[in-house]
């Protein structure tokens, strides 16, 4: 029986959002880097600060935050805020 030659084997692409662990950057209107995580089913109930609506349990949404604050990258981690994902698209245009 032949063996494989993992070399010959084309390289795949680096997928550079799983690689960081699911999380994109984005820029704000603001100016500030925002890092934004999809969370596939919510394990309790938020309120969307976009909307004022709530996520319910099991539904589909973003995580969001920045690290770009006067007061430490821990401090805008702790205040990350769970957003419905058109809420997250639409900011600052509505």
């Amino acid at each position: 029986m032949r063996r494989s030659k993992k070399y010959s084997r084309p390289v795949r692409p680096l997928n550079a959002r799983a690689a960081m662990g699911g999380v994109k950057h984005e820029i704000g209107r603001d100016g500030a880097e925002y890092k934004v995580f999809h969370i596939r089913e919510a394990a309790k109930r938020y309120v969307c600060p976009g909307c004022g609506g709530s996520i319910d349990v099991g539904e589909a949404h973003e995580v969001a935050w920045t690290e770009d604050t006067v007061l430490g990258s821990q401090f805008g981690i702790d205040s990350r805020r769970h957003w419905h994902t058109s809420c997250w698209r639409h900011r600052g245009t509505r």
